[in-house]
């Protein structure tokens, strides 16, 4: 026995978040590498100089700025990717108890005897019309 998929919009937003973390998670890692490497491969140390305003920028600056940017694009991809799951994780909860209500209304209605009438014809009061 199967329920009616409801929610359409909530499960396309549970997959989108984590296609969405997948991306933030590889674009940080291509961020964090593009900052250590670029000034090494620009040669920025020599235009710059020893200005300690662009310290950030070459050096050891860049490698803890791009170890702040895969840290903060980590954080990022567990946080929408949680957040993608926890939504998936309530559709699948409310889908599993909509089913064994019916079930248990199935079993309910089959220990009747035939004589007396069914008390929920069509499904629960509760429901929408299509789900009924």
């Amino acid at each position: 026995m199967t329920v009616p998929k409801r929610f359409d919009v909530l499960r396309f937003l549970g997959g989108l978040l984590k296609v969405l973390a997948w991306i933030s998670l590889i674009l940080s890692i291509l961020s964090a590498i593009g900052v250590v490497l670029l000034p090494q491969l620009m040669n920025l140390d020599a235009l710059i100089g020893d200005n300690p305003q662009f310290a950030a920028a070459t050096g050891a600056g860049a490698i803890f700025t791009g170890l702040f940017i895969l840290i903060g694009g980590l954080l990022n991809f567990i946080t929408l990717y949680a957040l993608g799951e926890f939504i998936l994780l309530q559709l699948a909860i409310e889908e599993n108890t909509r089913l064994t209500a019916a079930l248990l209304l199935k079993m309910h209605q089959d220990t009747l005897p035939e004589s007396q009438p069914t008390a929920y014809p069509g499904g629960f009061a509760s429901e929408p019309a299509p789900y009924r």
